[in-house]
């Protein structure tokens, strides 16, 4: 479900100041540890389901984006209309009216929404269905992308009695087996994702290979099920959270991939596998004619299998795919200088959104460093530029499909929304949430040797907040951010990143990077030192020289 978000007061005020322009202190009073925080609660929580490229908590994340660039008074892309209407087969959509006009202007239609496109696994919606024939009457309709989703690769038309196969789980160290005594063959198995969450059962709260939706393929051919109902296990947010009731769950999320760990083997699709729908909890019950949630509750709490007899409750299911160009979402915002003259060049700043999603476990690679860290900075950094009213226009660039070839920034470097001669430089954000708070490393240095003297002067706008600034280094990282695309293309850029060298991050790319790890007043250090350079590339006379080759 995509939701709307009521503006904070500290994005009223930066709005507010946008048509004033109060300099560069007034811009840096408006980055806050708190404020940092409640963005990293959104964009790293539970229900965005890792932010996949493409997905449902992905688009969510980019809803939330487009409206804290709105709120701070930002405006759409000079050619978004343009560029909407060239690349995508959704109707525009309409600027809500609480659109802040910039400098006193009237805000353009447009959107903050910046499509591409990438071939990828899509539900067929004209060959996919799920009915339940109870004998008398008209069989259930459920609903694509409601009540279930195809399991991508996974695909075929049966039609057989239901049966409950708990989590299809058959664990011989723990004692465990679902299928045990379960007559299945030739019926529709409905069946729980993961596996018990027992404290002490399973390894506790770590999901282990037996909640592997492959090997459960493998489990239920074997047993000779005519095809699968994997049953989606919502993720609940943080009741601790002030912000807990804000979201909704996402919704059933087609996966048209799985996410993939830094450092472990992904668990293997079978050769041969069954026609397979993921359905929601509420799906579930209305199949089964009983209270599906409670049920799972009692085996988490018991740890054991749970046997059910289901008569006369027949399931006829379809699960198809097809390749397709899939539209994605980059979120761009628009800020105008506030000088005559230079208005026309262009400062951009970036940090991708996107992360790596969850995986055929149920495990969730929440993304809080990489780059939810990154994303929240730049929110922060938006409302202080609009506050400050910089000389140079700048161009806020929120990218998605970074973790998947760095899809998202390629894209937009290839169709940038102003001439590429105007833009001065490019800073990107690209995990800044952990190591040591007084240190950030910066890369691009060595391709753009003129920028180390704006990083000195930058750093001198204002109380030294980092000690360290690692330069030089680390260079295997450069070409594994989104500034890379543009200094692809013949662009000055710098990428700010916690620390160096990248292993010291033990938590990179697993499902251990979660919000508890991160140092939220590093977070605030860094993202000062990136307006403070912002600052002073869209205030300089002069420009920087291009990138070195």
């Amino acid at each position: 479900m995509i939701r709307s978000f009521a503006p904070t007061p500290f994005l009223v005020l930066a709005a507010t100041a946008t048509a004033v322009g109060g300099g560069f202190d007034a811009g840096l009073a408006t980055i806050r540890k708190e404020d940092l925080s409640a963005h990293l609660r959104v964009l790293a929580g539970p229900e965005r389901e890792g932010r996949d490229t493409p997905s449902q908590g992905q688009a969510e994340a980019a809803r939330f984006l487009e409206q804290c660039y709105r709120d701070a008074g930002w405006l759409p892309a000079p050619d978004s209309v343009e560029v909407w209407k060239a690349l995508s087969k959704r109707p525009l959509p309409p600027l809500p009216e609480s659109t802040v006009a910039t400098a006193g202007s009237t805000a353009p239609e447009g959107t903050y929404l910046r499509p591409y496109t990438r071939r990828l696994p899509r539900p067929d919606s004209a060959a996919c269905y799920l009915r339940l024939d109870l004998g008398a009457g008209a069989p259930k309709e459920f609903v694509l992308g409601t009540d279930f989703v195809p399991l991508a690769r996974c695909e075929g038309e049966v039609k057989g009695e239901l049966a409950f196969a708990g989590f299809a789980i058959e664990a011989k160290k723990e004692s465990y087996d679902d299928l045990e005594g379960v007559r299945l063959k030739g019926r529709v198995a409905l069946v729980f994702e993961g596996e018990p969450d027992h404290p002490k059962r399973f390894d506790g709260p770590e999901l282990t290979p037996d909640a592997s939706l492959w090997k459960k393929v493998e489990a239920l051919r074997a047993a000779q099920v005519a095809g699968v109902l994997f049953v989606r296990r919502p993720l609940a947010a943080d009741p601790k959270s002030k912000d807990a009731d804000t979201w909704d769950e996402p919704g059933l999320s087609f996966r048209s991939t799985w996410a993939e760990w830094n450092q472990e083997r992904p668990d293997e699709r079978p050769k041969e596998t069954l026609p397979c729908l993921e359905i929601s909890m509420d799906c579930a019950s209305a199949l089964a004619g009983v209270d599906l949630a409670a049920l799972e509750r009692g085996m988490d709490k018991s740890a054991r299998p749970n046997k059910q007899n289901w008569k006369g409750r027949a399931v006829l299911l379809r699960s198809r795919c097809e390749e397709a160009e899939v539209e994605l979402d980059n979120v761009v915002a628009w800020l105008p200088g506030s000088d005559e003259k230079l208005a026309e060049e262009v400062v951009v700043i970036g940090a991708h959104y996107d992360h790596i999603g969850v995986d055929t476990r149920g495990r969730v690679g929440f993304g809080a460093d990489d780059n939810a860290s990154g994303s929240a900075g730049l929110i922060e950094i938006a409302q202080t530029l609009a506050a400050a009213r910089p000389r140079r226009s700048i161009l806020a660039c929120s990218f998605s499909g970074e973790e998947d070839g760095l899809l998202g920034s390629k894209a937009l470097a290839q169709r940038l929304p102003v001439d590429k001669a105007r833009i001065v430089a490019m800073l990107n954000m690209d995990m800044i949430g952990r190591g040591d708070k007084d240190e950030v490393a910066v890369l691009g240095i060595v391709q753009n040797p003129a920028l180390e003297k704006v990083i000195e002067r930058a750093k001198r706008l204002a109380p030294s907040l980092v000690q360290k600034i690692v330069m030089r280094q680390g260079e295997d990282l450069f070409e594994r951010s989104d500034h890379f695309s543009f200094h692809e293309i013949g662009l000055p850029v710098l990428f700010f990143f916690e620390g160096l060298p990248i292993e010291r991050n033990p938590d990179y790319h697993t499902w251990r990077d979660t919000l508890d790890k991160l140092d939220v007043e590093k977070m605030r250090r860094t993202s000062v030192l990136v307006y403070e350079t912002a600052w002073t590339l869209a205030n300089d006379d002069n420009r920087p020289p291009r990138s070195r080759e």
